[in-house]
């Protein structure tokens, strides 16, 4: 999963102020949960250029020698990255979305 630097410092600091309530907590950090082509969809429009996300099926990946890429690629394409911001919302986490974060430091500046 994408994660801003910020997050995880928040993170780090509202399980540091309140232990017990963050005894246990397995947090998967992040602002969304975003497939590759959604990636390369927000960087495109910080760029403002096209970006795509490769991609080779499993077929393919094999034919050149990389499975183990190829598996990745499905796997990638087929579901977002692993994360829960709602969580990290309901335990008052605040979490920078991929776009924000694009905007805020891709983005050209004049």
């Amino acid at each position: 999963a994408l994660v801003a630097s910020e997050d995880i410092g928040a993170a780090v600091a509202h399980a540091v102020q309140e232990p017990d309530r963050f005894h246990g907590v397995e947090l998967e950090l992040a602002g969304d949960r975003l497939t590759m082509e959604q990636v390369a969809e927000v960087l495109s429009a910080a760029w403002g250029v096209p970006v795509t996300a490769p991609s080779m099926d499993l077929d393919e990946a094999l034919a050149a020698g990389m499975p183990a890429w190829g598996a990745g690629h499905l796997w990638s394409n087929a579901i977002t990255q692993p994360a829960r911001p709602a969580l990290a919302r309901q335990l008052g986490i605040p979490v920078t979305s991929f776009a924000t974060w694009a905007h805020r430091h891709l983005t050209p500046t004049t």
